[in-house]
């Protein structure tokens, strides 16, 4: 299911030369699905349908007979009453301009005695000053009426268009006006069996319009019906230059060709046929369709059923359905709101579109929190999974050793052990700790399977007492007191290199501030291995060995 499909729309039109028409059109192919007609007056006089009733008969069978979706839409065309341009003053608001417009449709003899319905719009290219305002407009109880009856066979109206935009649109549409430029200055002029109305445009735009009613019929001859509209266009045309004209006509009483022959314009002149003269078809017939009817197909029944599809190319869309027709408009719309001078219509195809444009916004919004929460979920995963190993391990491990009990086990066994074992190194760390004389001190400490201790002091009697100490403790140890001496500042050794005093170092060490000593079971080094450096250095870090 198309969430986004639109409800199916088919053009009905008022066309006083052909009756009733009813047509469905594929707008992206240009052609026509559906398409039926039937005779229906019109009293051109006063420029209405000549029987309501009649109408909604003739529209009924024709919906029976077309087989027309009960939710299709109408857009339906009626012949144009009126259709102008006036300049209004730009300060004036909106209500002031609806009023201003009301005011001036009652220059129409039509609407003397007729409430006018009217649709205006700004068009485009207004100076500061004035704003330039079309309005089309028909009787309003006639409006009334038709949209009552179209409601009565259980139909929605989608819009009401007049002839003139019905035609222009359909021209367009069917690529008549393909050699139409953005700022080109050209003129549509169109003539219906009771209207000639001259527009100067600019492009797609209408700058202005001349309308001027006729009177020609059937018991007046051809010639006297030509002569009519020439006087009454060819003043206009006289003073409203352009690169082109464009006649279209509408009635079957004047033919477009004839008339584009006898008008004099400077500018060249297309005609195009709209009535019983044309010599084709403006658009092709679906194949299951009888194609003799492709001629009675008219501009006004295609500008209405493809209304809806060319509204979003056009600057100005006027339409007679709107609220001046009150709960009858209102009853079947849908919620409406203005928002920043915007009219947003809460349709159901904007609520859906609205809908999903709020989830992709909070998802766009919730993906960082996402991200972040799976990131964190992540981590914890993985501190999951390292716990998870780690208990293994120690399952493993108990696993293994469920066996060993803890009566297996004695800590002071494994004390006495370690005390065995160690036993030389534990009694020296013992001596070296108790046993120090005062104003003895260790520069360097070694201890394990050979031992080496140096040190200062600043007497002898210290040094004696220290090595009695640590030689009791073992006397097959082979401690010795390998090195006693005075150091002097220098700490140059008191032998020479061959192992004899050196006098002037004796001499020297006289001035001696302290004596240094080595004991050692280690081989002795010899004279010239000593250290000569003259710093004792700091007590190193003792590396016991087992």
């Amino acid at each position: 299911m198309n969430l986004f499909k639109k409800s199916t729309i088919v053009g009905v039109s008022v066309t006083p030369e052909r009756g009733l028409e009813v047509a469905e059109i594929d707008f992206e192919s240009k052609t026509v699905l559906k398409y039926g007609s039937k005779p229906l007056d019109y009293n051109v006089n006063s420029r209405q349908i000549a029987d309501l009733d009649i109408f909604k008969e003739t529209l009924q069978d024709l919906f029976t007979e077309l087989e027309i979706n009960k939710n299709a839409q109408v857009v339906l065309n009626i012949p144009a009453v009126t259709f102008r341009i006036d300049e209004y003053p730009a300060m004036m608001d909106e209500v002031e301009t609806s009023n201003a417009v009301s005011e001036s449709l009652m220059s129409n003899p039509i609407f003397a005695n007729e409430e006018p319905c009217f649709s205006a719009a700004k068009l485009p290219g207004s100076s500061i000053q004035f704003n330039r305002i079309a309005c089309t407009a028909a009787q309003y109880n006639v409006i009334y009426e038709i949209v009552r009856s179209i409601k009565d066979i259980g139909h929605k109206v989608y819009a009401i268009d007049s002839s003139v935009s019905s035609v222009f649109n359909a021209l367009n549409y069917v690529g008549r006006l393909s050699n139409i430029e953005p700022e080109t200055s050209w003129v549509l002029m169109i003539v219906d069996n009771c209207t000639t109305r001259v527009i100067p445009m600019i492009g797609y735009s209408a700058v202005d319009v001349f309308e001027e009613k006729i009177s020609i019929g059937e018991v007046l001859g051809d010639s006297e019906n030509y002569a009519t509209v020439l006087s009454t266009v060819q003043p206009i045309l006289k003073t409203t230059p352009s690169k082109y004209l464009y006649v279209v006509s509408t009635t079957n009483l004047i033919s477009a060709e004839i008339l584009a022959g006898r008008l004099q314009y400077g500018a060249p002149i297309i005609h195009q046929e709209a009535n019983v003269y044309s010599k084709e078809a403006f658009i092709d017939l679906a194949p299951y369709l009888d194609p003799d009817i492709a001629k009675n197909v008219s501009l006004e029944v295609i500008g209405a059923a493809i209304r809806r599809e060319i509204e979003p190319y056009k600057s100005v869309n006027l339409n007679l359905y709107n609220s001046s027709l009150g709960d009858l408009y209102f009853e079947d719309q849908p919620p409406q709101f203005k928002l920043f001078g915007r009219t947003i219509i809460l349709t159901p195809e904007f609520l859906v579109k609205l809908f999903i444009t709020l989830a992709i916004i909070v998802f766009i919004i919730t993906i960082p929190a996402y991200i972040m929460l799976s990131n964190s979920v992540n981590s914890k995963n993985n501190e999951k999974e390292d716990l998870n190993n780690q208990i293994a391990i120690i399952d493993k491990f108990l696993a293994d050793n469920k066996d060993i009990s803890s009566n297996t086990f004695d800590e002071g066994d494994e004390i006495k052990t370690g005390i065995l074992h160690n036993k030389g190194v534990y009694s020296y760390y013992t001596i070296v700790g108790t046993e120090i004389p005062k104003k003895l001190w260790l520069t360097h400490l070694k201890l394990g399977d050979k031992v080496t201790i140096e040190g200062q002091a600043d007497n002898l009697e210290s040094i004696y007492s220290f090595y009695r100490s640590i030689k009791d403790y073992d006397q097959d140890s082979g401690i010795k007191l390998q090195k006693l001496g005075l150091a002097s500042k220098s700490r140059n050794n008191t032998l020479d290199n061959d192992g004899n005093f050196d006098t002037e170092s004796v001499l020297n060490s006289l001035n001696a501030d302290f004596y240094e000593f080595r004991i050692s079971n280690e081989p002795e080094v010899a004279p010239q291995d000593l250290n000569k450096e003259g710093d004792a250095g700091a007590l190193p870090e003792i590396t016991p060995t087992n």
